[in-house]
């Protein structure tokens, strides 16, 4: 497909695009001539159609996805169930908090008993 016709005259790319834009000015002048009222409708009914032919597609395309989330749905069913061999894996528990013992706090008792009674006696 081509917006000037066949490639005929073998034309270089830059030409063929001058005559692509030479034939949108001349389209865009015809517009201008024509009625506002009818430049607008056809205006709104291209959107109309544009906006209703993405819908289409759009519902093409969920109607696909659920067709292919169907058929791996019905494999899944149809699948032999799998079976698990060998132990299941059993994570290993955090190991318990080692608690200080009291004896630190008896251990500082005693350590100013001791310097109290140096430095004080």
């Amino acid at each position: 497909r081509s917006c000037i016709g066949d490639n005929d005259a073998n034309i270089s790319t830059l030409q063929m695009l001058t005559n692509i834009e030479n034939r949108l000015e001349e389209l865009f002048e015809h517009i201008e001539m024509m009625p506002q009222e009818k430049v607008e409708l056809a205006e709104k009914a291209k959107e109309k159609e544009r906006r209703l032919k993405l819908r289409e597609e759009k519902r093409e395309q969920q109607r696909l996805h659920q067709e292919e989330r169907v058929r791996k749905a019905l494999e899944r069913a149809k699948a032999d169930p799998k079976v698990q061999t060998g132990k299941r894996l059993v994570f290993r528990s955090k190991p318990p908090e080692v608690q200080k013992k009291k004896t630190d706090v008896v251990d500082k008792k005693n350590e100013e008993d001791e310097e109290l009674a140096y430095y004080f006696s």
